[in-house]
């Protein structure tokens, strides 16, 4: 593991200064980089986070991991991590419990962190480590809150790559640490937005995520025997038909095409692009009655 305390990210003191104001005991952004984006049977590739502590100092923390699988060509071309590169690295079980006892009981801070956190709930249900009482906050989720209501200049989309050119933050996109940084950052600057154009009470409404603490059931994060097409078709890219109990289109059959399933606070979620909509939509996976090519 490689830990370091007294990290110079570049935050700017106003940056400090709102992120504390916000999160007085401190608070800590990570990142990670995955073989790909299903938590149930990817894996984690690297793992980074930064804390920002109540004196407004900084701390890091980093590690490469083995996954002990293949890692696919075509997320190899994101991160550039290579099976070669992450031989001599340790395995998740080490450097997760490190990570939990890096943040401990503070407020973590993602890019997307449905993905991310998926990750943490599984192997720590894996390893039978204790979960914290964090909460979880989402820095796509309140910079797309934050600029639906400005009319004025705004970002094009709210990517990690996107916002951090908008802010003008240096990114050396999709390894864990700059992203972890980068998160951090961004959540600094639309908190500046925030605080000026809208109601503080409902900070909350605008960026949180979930709770750790609620993903203690890992029963729920079981996929059925019935649905294992699912599988599949996430690893191939292939569209499949789900029959789901819920929504407008009451039994009839849904063509969708299969992105990652998620542990999510309600339980195992389908996360795919709905061909008749043209739009990314969770699908609760208890009640998807059946899955067909």
């Amino acid at each position: 593991m490689q830990r370091t305390d007294n990290v110079d990210i570049n935050l700017h003191s106003e940056d400090i200064k709102i992120l504390l104001d916000f999160f007085p005991n401190g608070v800590v952004a990570f990142d990670l980089e995955m073989t790909g984006l299903s938590p149930l049977f990817d894996k984690v590739i690297e793992i980074a986070a930064i804390k920002l502590n109540p004196d407004g100092s900084c701390e890091s923390f980093h590690e490469l991991i083995n996954p002990l699988i293949t890692i696919p060509e075509h997320t190899i071309q994101y991160h550039g991590l290579t099976n070669a590169d992450l031989k001599d690295s340790p395995t998740f079980k080490l450097p997760l419990r490190q990570f939990n006892q890096f943040f401990g009981d503070l407020p973590l801070i993602a890019h997307n962190a449905q993905f991310d956190i998926g990750y943490i709930i599984r192997g720590n249900h894996e390893y039978n480590y204790k979960f914290s009482k964090s909460s979880v906050f989402d820095s796509c989720k309140f910079a797309r809150t934050v600029y639906k209501k400005i009319k004025d200049s705004k970002p094009d989309n709210f990517k990690l790559s996107t916002l951090s050119e908008y802010f003008n933050i240096p990114l050396n996109h999709h390894r864990a640490l700059d992203d972890a940084i980068a998160s951090l950052r961004v959540f600094a600057k639309c908190l500046r937005v925030f605080r000026t154009n809208y109601d503080l009470s409902h900070f909350k409404d605008f960026a949180y995520f979930c709770k750790l603490s609620g993903f203690k059931r890992p029963e729920e994060y079981i996929l059925p025997r019935k649905l294992e097409p699912l599988r599949m078709a996430i690893t191939d890219g292939n569209d499949v038909k789900i029959v789901y109990k819920g929504g407008t289109s009451g039994m009839e059959p849904r063509n969708i095409k299969p992105i990652s399933l998620l542990p999510m606070p309600q339980g195992l979620v389908l996360y795919a692009l709905c061909r008749k909509s043209d739009h990314n939509k969770h699908f609760l996976v208890k009640k998807i009655k059946s899955v067909s090519s």
